[in-house]
Parts: C-alpha cells; structure tokens; sequence
C-alpha cells in the first residue's frame, strides 16, 4: 500500500469519522468541528469501483466490489482476480475475512488484517473442513463462523483453532449472528434459517418462495427482519420469531437495516429510492430520492460524536447521510427508565425491617408505583403538547355525565361534568388546562391521563383522571415482574451482602490497607430476562465497585504506573468481599457449568505516560484483544516487550488483573461457564478521580 496514499486516507477521514484501524490502536476522535462540517447531512466518498455489499466497525465502513476490498475512504487493502463473495469485518476492526471464488466456481476463505495491504493472518483449510460459501463474527470478535459444505464450522478468528462445529440445515450465501449472542442465522435462495447457537439446533426455517435480498437484527436483537424481492419486508419477534409486521409495496427490496433503538427501518425499495417504515406505526413511510442512485447495501454507523448515519452504496463511491427527524421510541425509552427506578424503590431503606419491607413493597403497591413512575417518566418526554394542538369541544354523554375535549394532535379526553353545568362550556377558549400530565399509547403517541380543567366562563374548574388506564403491559408483557418472594430472598441476601461489605471494610481499615477515603459499594439485583428459547427467565446481578478520594489514590489504591492487584489496598479489600461473598452465603449460585458474565471495568484518566511503563508479563502478552473503550468494541495489545505506553493499556492490565484474581482465587468459580468482558474507559479529564474498578457479576437463570 502506498503509504501517502494510506496517510492522506487516514487525514481525510479524520474530518468526519474517526480514523480507520491503524496498526491494532483503537480509531482517533475526528478533529474538525467547524460549524459547517456539522450542517452538512450527506457525504460521497469515491471507491476505484461500484460497492455491492458494506461490512462496518463503529465509524468505519469496508467495501467490496466483485474483485476489491476498499476502506470507506477509497484506500485499497485487497485484490483478487476472482470473485468475492463474502465481505465480514470483525467488530474489534482489526481484521477482516473474505470468500472468494474462481472461474471454476472453486471457493476459499481469507483473513487479513485492517492496518496493512493484504496482509494475510490465515485461510482456511478447505482439505480438512471443506469448501466455504459464507462466514460471520460473533458480537465480542472472540470467534468466526464458517460455512463449509460439511456444515458450520467454528474458529477463534487470531489462531483459526477449531473450537466448535454443528451441522446446518442447508449452505447458505449469507449469515448473521444476534448482538446478544443467541441466533445464527443463514440465508439461500429463497430460504432462511434461525439457529440457536448454544444449543446447536434450529428455531426457524421460513421457505418464503422468492429470493431472500436482506436479513439483520436490530440492535438489541429483539427484532428480526427479512426482505425479499418482492417487495415484502417480515419483522418477527425474537422471543418467539412469531411476525410482528409485513410491511409491502417495497419495490424490489434491495436492503433494509433498523435504526439505533428498532423503532424505524429504512428499506432501498430500489437502486434510487429509500423508504422509511415507522415499525410501531406501519403507515407512517416517508420515501427519500438517492441522486445518482446505485444502492445494492447499506448500514447504519457512527460518526465522530456518536451520531447515527445510514452508509450505502453509490456509483463507485460509499455515500453517508445524518439521519434526522426521526421520533424517539418513547416506550422503549419510558420502560427502560421505569424498570431502573423501580429497581431503587423496591430496595430495603436503611433501617427497614422486613416485616415493613413487605407492608411498602407488594403486589399492589408495586403496580401503583410503576404506574405513577411510568406518568412521570411520560410527562416530562412530552413536553408542552398542549402548545401545538387545538382543542374543541365535543359531545355530552348525559348518561355517563362528561364532555368530550377534542384535541388536533392527542386523544379524545371525557371530562366529568354534572348535566347542569354544561351550558356554560361554550368556547373551547374559556377553558385553561393545568397539572396536566401523559402517559404513552402502543402506537408510540402520547396522551393526556390527568388535567385540571378551569372553565374561565364561570370559574369552575373540573378534574380528569384516567391514571387507571391500562398500563404499558405491550411492552413486555409480565417480562419486567419479579415475583415477591424471589424479590425478599434477594434483599436478604442484599443485607448479607452489606453486612460482608462492613466487616471486610472494618478489617482492612485496622490494617491500615484503606481508610475511610476508600468507598467500596456492592449492590444486587433480580433481572427479568429471555433465554434463546424464548422462555422467561431470571438472573442475579452482583456489582462491586470501589472509588478512593483523590488525594489518597496514591496511596490506597494503585501507585501511579502500578497494575497488579496487590498492589492496590482498595482493589484488594472489594476482592476480599467477593471471595468471601462467593464462598459463603452466595456459593448456591456457583455451580458447574452455569453460565455467568463477568464485566470488568477500568477506568483512566488522561494524564499522558510520558515513560514507557515496564510490563513484566504477569498475565500473559495480548494481541489483538477484543475489549470495550468508552462503550465501542475495539481491540488492544499489551507485550512484555513493548511495554505499557497508553492509559488504555494501564486499565486494562488493572482490570485483567480482577480477572486473573478471580479466575485463581474464588473458590469453583472457574468450574463455571464463565464469559469474561473487560471494559475500559479513558475520562478527559486527568487525576486519581477517574480511577476505579468495578466487577459485574451476572448469573443467568439461576431461581
């Protein structure tokens, strides 16, 4: 690769994303911010030739065209004088697979890395596993998937090791795998298959009678969708891959893709042509011209600041458009917040027997709770609606004894009042609206649940109230309910937990190991949740943190450039708390071979190293390892021999070292399927504040 060229790419690419994958280092935020680099909403980027399929990681985009693997930028990293089949970039970014076929329809797989010029880290074997037709990453880059004509075929993508192998119910041309793990799904023809990954079995398997242009998931995998070229889009629920939507009159369905949080998905119903679907409100399709056209993929990515923009392709160009004026999914927003406040009501208070546990938190009280969080939530989302609509009077129920108020954006409310006040509601501009609070409908649309209305005629004011509305149950149904008992036996076990906390606190103070400038938190929760059957299920959350005043960072936790757990009173005092937790009152959910995810984080904070800091290679050399940095799954290497240079690299040798404690200290922890992520993140600002480590312990379906 000419490296002006690869300079220049990187420089150009820096004005709108971040830069791509250079050299295993996690991409640079974009530098230009001028005022008019953010009013533009579209972007052309030219390519040697015209893309047919896109493959992103985070900010950046990977071509490919019939014989060429091109970045975003245009900047070539492969050619083949055969026929590419499949593009699939790993979503730590640092490499890349491909299939490929010759003129006598022989395939072949390839792996190359993102930061040099074809540079090869393997192939497959196709002697030994057979001919490949299609390959996809898992969500944590930890392992590819093959296709082979002797059936699934599963590899630790940096060695190409063996690990797993499955049979298939047919070869496919495409798959894709579920951002939670679960589902792998294969498409051929006219046909598509849903595989459950753990279990090694089929879900689905849809025969839809014409050419399959599209499948993806949404984020968060709770939607799945399928295209075809007549036109018709199938959204199913992934609970039970039961169809949630047929959406039709889509042309010749090219591609499709979900926005961020699945409420909308955009459809390129021709080469020109992109439709937007409101998935809560089918009939609401907006249809956006593509000058020039040329639209075989598309997908959606993240510029520099974290805003979503929809990539696809274009006469040999990649173009990028800002997405905006799109609706939030308000009850997606409105069910998550609820679920975390009531996760904080439903806690013991300091003090609280059980007995008034049980009097404050119960089936009634628990309903009425979220009911009143869920209006609060609403209200504040929906702003001042009653500046934008128009209200008229309706008709008298002399039955019922109320009055309709029509509203031009909002549902009809029916305000009680007696038969012989009605005569004075003559102008719908009398009448002032006060208190008022919403709540959210299933179609995403708000309405007005109380009111006080004042009528100006006579000075009377009247009371609407319909807080006993049916609550926001579409959502998820009994998901988010935890039965009473389970919720006491784990604030039981939260008071247990509180108590170990004091005690080992109390223990390491009189050893002067901390002090009273450490905090050490612990916290646990029931989570509701699904399994890849689809079948309700219940996980225990255990979170321990620690954070240390600044001044004393130093001293009680890790020395500046220090990363071995030893070293640190604060991170060696919340790790007591959680083998003796683990070992003792908590050991029945330590089981052999339940599942459990473990996530580490650390956290660093700006001041630049400006000495290399020696490693002595106690956890081992990391190449290339899959983490999470400020929320983006990228990658990371730490050698022995170069060192440690970067904050990144110093958090996360500290929460390696949580892991490798763990792993070898906790009594039969290692005897569970355990999956460990490790998150880092790098503050802006510098000081020992933005130090901490936190471990997150999740055991999957454990009442």
């Amino acid at each position: 690769m000419n490296l002006k060229k690869t300079t220049l790419a990187i420089l150009l690419a820096q004005a709108l994303f971040v830069a791509p994958h250079v050299y295993g280092k996690k991409n640079e935020p974009a530098q230009n911010t001028e005022q008019t680099e953010n009013r533009r909403t579209e972007y052309s980027f030219k390519q040697s030739g015209t893309p047919i399929k896109l493959s992103p990681y985070n900010t950046v985009v990977y071509s490919m065209t019939p014989t060429d693997i091109l970045t975003m930028r245009g900047d070539g990293l492969y050619h083949t004088k055969n026929q590419l089949m499949t593009l699939s970039v790993i979503p730590s970014g640092v490499s890349y697979g491909v299939v490929e076929q010759d003129k006598k329809g022989r395939t072949k797989a390839g792996f190359y890395s993102t930061s040099e010029y074809a540079k090869k880290l393997g192939e497959l074997d196709v002697k030994k596993y057979g001919l490949p037709s299609a390959m996809a990453y898992s969500p944590d880059a930890r392992k590819i998937y093959v296709a082979t004509e002797q059936g699934l075929k599963v590899f630790e993508p940096r060695k190409m090791t063996l690990v797993d192998s499955m049979e298939l119910p047919f070869m496919p041309a495409e798959m894709a795998v579920s951002d939670n793990g679960y589902y792998l799904t294969i498409s051929s023809g006219d046909r598509v298959a849903v595989i459950n990954i753990e279990q090694k079995k089929v879900r689905r398997d849809w025969s839809y009678g014409v050419k399959v242009t599209d499948m993806t998931f949404s984020e968060g995998s709770s939607q799945f969708a399928v295209l075809t070229d007549d036109g018709i889009l199938s959204v199913y629920d992934t609970r039970n891959f039961n169809i949630k939507n047929t959406i039709e009159d889509l042309g010749t369905g090219i591609a499709c893709a979900f926005s961020n949080d699945g409420k909308y998905i955009f459809v390129a119903t021709s080469p020109e042509t992109l439709e937007v679907i409101n998935l809560v409100r089918p009939t609401d399709r907006n249809t956006i011209p593509v000058e020039n056209g040329g639209i075989s993929d598309m997908a959606f990515i993240k510029d520099s600041e974290g805003n979503s923009l929809l990539a696809y392709t274009g006469p040999n160009a990649v173009k990028a458009r800002r997405i905006q004026n799109l609706e939030p999914h308000f009850n997606k927003l409105i069910s998550d917040e609820v679920d975390e406040m009531m996760a904080e009501w439903q806690k013991m208070m300091p003090g609280e027997s059980m007995e008034e546990y049980r009097a404050r938190v119960n089936d009634e009280t628990r309903a009425r709770q979220r009911r009143l969080f869920e209006d609060e939530i609403s209200t504040r989302l929906a702003g001042d609606l009653l500046a934008s609509a128009t209200m008229s009077l309706g008709s008298y129920d002399r039955t019922n004894q109320v009055l309709a108020l029509d509203f031009s954006t909002m549902p009809t409310i029916y305000l009680p009042v007696p038969e012989s006040d009605v005569t004075s509601f003559k102008n719908a501009g009398d009448l002032v609206l006060s208190d008022v609070q919403y709540g959210v409908l299933p179609d995403d649309t708000f309405e007005i649940v109380y009111a006080k209305v004042t009528n100006k005629a006579d000075g009377k004011t009247y009371e609407y109230n319909n807080h006993d509305r049916v609550a926001m149950d579409f959502m998820g149904g009994d998901s988010n309910v935890v039965s009473l008992e389970i919720l006491q036996q784990q604030q039981m076990e939260e008071l247990k937990l509180q108590e170990l906390r004091a005690k080992v606190v109390e223990e390491a103070k009189s050893a002067s190991t901390i002090s009273n400038h450490t905090n050490i938190a612990v916290d646990s929760r029931v989570v509701p949740d699904f399994d890849a059957d689809g079948n309700k299920i219940l996980n225990y959350e255990v979170n321990f943190t620690y954070q240390v005043d600044p001044e004393f960072s130093a001293s009680e936790d890790f020395p500046p450039g220090k990363y071995i757990v030893e070293e640190s009173g604060a991170a060696n005092a919340m790790l007591k708390i959680v083998k003796e937790a683990f070992e003792g009152d908590f050991s029945q959910y330590i089981k052999a071979g339940k599942k459990l995810k473990v996530v580490i984080s650390g956290t660093a904070d700006a001041t630049p190293i400006v000495r290399t800091i020696p490693y002595n290679g106690v956890y081992g050399d990391f190449e290339d390892e899959p983490i999470y940095e400020n929320g983006d799954l990228t990658a990371i290497t730490v050698t022995k021999k170069d060192g440690v240079k970067e904050n990144r690299q110093l958090a996360f040798l500290r929460a390696e070292g949580v892991k490798n404690y763990l792993q070898n200290n906790v009594d039969k922890l290692d005897e569970m399927n355990a999956d460990y992520t490790i998150k880092v993140d790098v503050a802006e600002g510098k000081g020992a504040e933005f130090r901490r480590i936190t471990a997150n312990f999740l055991f999957i379906d454990v009442f």
